[in-house]
């Protein structure tokens, strides 16, 4: 297999991510947000569309990153000590995740402690998403530097820019739009109209932020 094939592969694969995944953290960011009189009844239809598949999405992740690995073991290397603390911070994110939806739904059943986890679920869910894409912000400014041995450029190098910060917040809204319109399909009556004006407007929300990416980019990643 070429080296064109598997960046085709890589990119199936993160399309996948974000299209199944994205609709799962977008989940956690409606179920922070919930409001109004239907607050309990939006959180746990998001509960019951989670359920099934919040650990499956997972498996188009493991993919890109055993392909990246496998095939690209230097750009594995520089990607993973440039951004090592984003990348961390999401899969803490991950694991945070999964264990406070685990224990809220299967723990004690009272109100502190769903509540409890309930929060870490939902701030979890928020954060992954931003540092996947203060990530992949990084990779496009251009500004990580490898000298064939080690990574040259520092920690904080890229991901801390305008551009990569209005594209985590993007990539927050863009799975929050996801998760909305995924949710008008699992839903009916008053909560489906609940779920469709949340879409339309973190849908509003994304093209903002898109296009003050795109501004961004002009400073910080002029290439991209």
């Amino acid at each position: 297999m070429t080296p064109e094939a598997v960046w085709h592969l890589m990119g199936v694969a993160l399309t996948a991510y974000v299209v199944t995944g994205g609709a799962d953290f977008g989940g956690g960011v409606w179920d922070l947000l919930a409001r109004g009189p239907r607050k309990d009844a939006q959180r746990d239809a998001l509960a019951h569309a989670i359920a099934p598949i919040w650990e499956a999405n997972h498996i188009w992740l493991i993919f890109l990153v055993v392909l990246q690995f496998t095939v690209f073991p230097k750009a594995f290397h520089a990607t993973s000590v440039a951004l090592h603390v984003p990348l961390t911070a999401a899969l803490v994110g991950i694991v945070l995740r999964g264990a406070a939806f685990a224990f809220r739904s299967y723990g004690f059943d009272t109100i502190t402690w769903r509540r409890t986890w309930g929060r870490v679920f939902a701030v979890a869910s928020l954060l992954t998403p931003i540092c996947l894409g203060l990530s992949l912000a990084a990779l496009a400014t251009g500004d990580i530097r490898w000298d064939g041995v080690r990574v040259t450029s520092g920690f904080f190098v890229g991901w801390t820019t305008p551009f990569a910060l209005l594209t985590g917040l993007m990539t927050a809204a863009l799975a929050a739009t996801l998760a909305a319109v995924y949710m008008t399909a699992e839903t009916e009556g008053d909560l489906r109209a609940d779920f469709r004006r949340r879409a339309l407007g973190a849908q509003a929300v994304t093209v903002l932020l898109g296009g003050a990416v795109l501004a961004a980019a002009h400073r910080d990643a002029p290439d991209f």
